[in-house]
């Protein structure tokens, strides 16, 4: 490994909120309401979404960009989630049915859905086809955070935690066994099947927001950070049902 210093990424005319990347590539979203996609070899802006008829009117809160790279999807203050195809920069989609702003954004892991969690504290799930366009409707409203949602995530096979302090991999034999995990500002974070929108468990315990949530798609272990300044890491155990 090479301890030579990457080239900055500088173009931004505001706070860089969110980044993403896949590959070689690099997506920020700022409160300029711009998102650039970056070449994280040479420091290069290789594009510039949201100056076209339609983009955000206001700051860029989260951005994503598809397993594949060829989607971008972001989410604004102003209430829309869009979609982008990285290749032609063409805005293909605006999903708009959260009541308030967007802050929460993810890719499924297999690139067909994304979800979106708002201060609405509410989460959608949207289906994406294979053209890149998206259902005008969202597929599924997961509702039982009680305050913002400020992030989203998708375990990678179907992992959700047991107990408050023991965490507990179920596996069904159906295989459809991915789930959904939120972390709000109620101070939770929850595990959802995304299959019913039902909530399997709430973790509990936190003394701030829960501000971010991931999940590992390689180790048996989930994390957490919170504004009570802690980043909690969190392991599965392995049961199959």
């Amino acid at each position: 490994a090479s301890n030579e210093e990457a080239p900055p990424l500088i173009g931004h005319e505001a706070e860089i909120y969110s980044l993403d990347y896949v590959g070689n590539h690099i997506v920020s979203g700022s409160g300029d309401r711009k998102v650039r996609l970056w070449d994280a070899r040479t420091g290069q802006c290789q594009a510039i979404f949201g100056n076209e008829s339609g983009g955000p009117s206001d700051g860029v809160t989260n951005v994503a960009l598809s397993p594949d790279g060829r989607l971008l999807a972001a989410a604004s203050l102003d209430k829309v989630v869009r979609i982008w195809d990285t290749q032609t920069t063409q805005l293909m989609d605006r999903l708009e049915a959260h009541t308030d702003s967007v802050y929460a954004l993810a890719f499924s892991p297999d690139g067909k859905n994304i979800i979106s969690g708002s201060l609405d504290k509410n989460i959608m799930l949207w289906d994406v086809s294979a053209s890149g366009r998206t259902t005008t409707r969202p597929r599924m409203l997961f509702q039982g955070h009680k305050d913002f949602v400020l992030s989203v995530a998708y375990t990678p096979d179907g992992r959700y935690v047991n107990s408050r302090y023991d965490c507990c991999l179920v596996r069904g034999a159906d295989g459809l066994d991915r789930w959904i995990m939120s972390g709000s500002k109620d101070r939770s974070v929850i595990f959802w099947d995304h299959r019913t929108s039902r909530s399997v468990l709430s973790v509990t315990g936190y003394r701030n927001s829960v501000i971010n949530v991931h999940s590992s798609p390689t180790s048996p272990y989930f994390a957490t950070g919170s504004g009570d300044c802690f980043a909690c890491i969190w392991k599965y155990q392995c049961q199959t049902i």
